[in-house]
């Protein structure tokens, strides 16, 4: 299972951004796969093809948030340095934006690993 997302990475005094992330998360086995490319406000790339991935069982929720156009999913880790690699995370969480035709994708997604992640919680409390 898998979506298209994207970001973009500002800077306080620059608009337009000057990067933009896009890529694909996915799910391999135990662990979340980020793989993404930098881009710059005309489309260029920036970068070639980044991987990172992350154990599920850092993960200390995930959140999506719907709107009319696009949604926000929010992945928040246990600590800071899990996200570290990835460009835009800010104390440990991420927000990826979500395109609406990958809106549907991204909600079974986030379903799919909150379930996941309370069952962990569950059998750790056993």
């Amino acid at each position: 299972m898998s979506f298209a997302f994207n970001y973009s990475l500002l800077n306080p005094n620059e608009i337009p951004p000057l990067k933009y992330v896009k890529g694909v998360l996915s799910i391999e086995g135990e662990e979340l796969l980020f793989e993404y490319k930098l881009y710059d406000p005309q489309g260029n790339v920036l970068s070639t093809l980044n991987k990172f991935s992350i154990n599920v069982e850092y993960l200390k929720s995930i959140e999506l948030m719907k709107g009319l156009f696009k949604a926000k999913l929010i992945i928040r880790t246990t600590q800071m340095v899990f996200l570290e690699p990835l460009p835009g995370s800010k104390q440990g969480s991420i927000t990826l934006e979500i395109k609406r035709e990958d809106r549907n994708h991204a909600q079974d997604f986030a379903s799919k690993l909150k379930i996941a992640l309370s069952e962990r919680k569950l059998r750790d409390l056993d």
